[in-house]
Formats: structure tokens, sequence, C-alpha cells
């Protein structure tokens, strides 16, 4: 079980594991209890600390975030690591549904965010202004 801390309506996840099939999808399934469970309103992924994000372990954090949304809960990532960040982008992976931080305080911001549009992590447009 990964440790999991409140705050505010947020969860934060501190991932300091190694990542791996199994780990991930016993992850998934204990995000989803205790964001029903805390009905929380965004959780923050740090990945600081992991050194590998393979396709299926991108793929089972995508996947999350998208049940998360279904249940009214915004998914921010953060603190990805150059090499990871490399690994993810040659691989051509796409996380849908999770807004990415560069690190705790950005994502902290980020999660408290509303009237987004449904997109996670992105201020609504402001006024326009004409010239």
């Amino acid at each position: 079980m990964v440790p999991t801390i409140r705050v505010s309506d947020c969860l934060l996840v501190p991932i300091q594991v190694d990542l791996d099939d199994a780990t991930v999808e016993r992850l998934q399934q204990q995000l989803l209890r205790e964001i029903e469970a805390e009905r929380a309103q965004a959780v923050i992924l740090d990945v600081s600390m992991v050194d590998v994000i393979d396709s299926y372990i991108s793929y089972t954090i995508s996947e999350t975030a998208s049940m998360a949304r279904l249940m009214g809960c915004r998914t921010v990532l953060c603190g990805i690591r150059p090499h990871v960040a490399l690994t993810l982008a040659q691989m051509g992976v796409r996380l849908r549904n999770v807004a990415f931080a560069r690190d705790l305080e950005h994502a902290l911001i980020l999660a408290r965010r509303r009237g987004t549009g449904g997109v996670p992590g992105i201020a609504p447009p402001g006024p326009r202004v004409r010239g």
C-alpha cells in the first residue's frame, strides 16, 4: 500500500517504491477507493523518486486518471525526472486526463484550479480584449 496524505480536498501520493505491473494495479484500486472515501477533488501523484515508467505503467496511470475524472476528481502528475520524460516522449506515450507539474508546489496550484471545462490543469480563458 502506497501512503497517501490528505491536503485540503486533494490526495497527495508520494510514490517512493519501484513501480511494477502488480504495484501499479494495486495503486489504481487503492486510489479509486480513497477518492470515494475521502471525496477528493484531485489526486497528485508525485513520481520524483520513480526511475522507470514503462508503457504499461503509463497506460495504467492514464486509465486511473480517466476513472478518477468520471468520479469528479482531477489527476496531476508531478516530479517526472528528465530521463523518464525522455523515455516516455521517445515511446510516444500520451497520458490522457492528466495534468503535469514541475514540482509539488506547482501540482497543488493545478489541483486546486476550478472551471477548467473538464481539462485538468488548464486555466479557463480570460476575457477577450478588443483594441
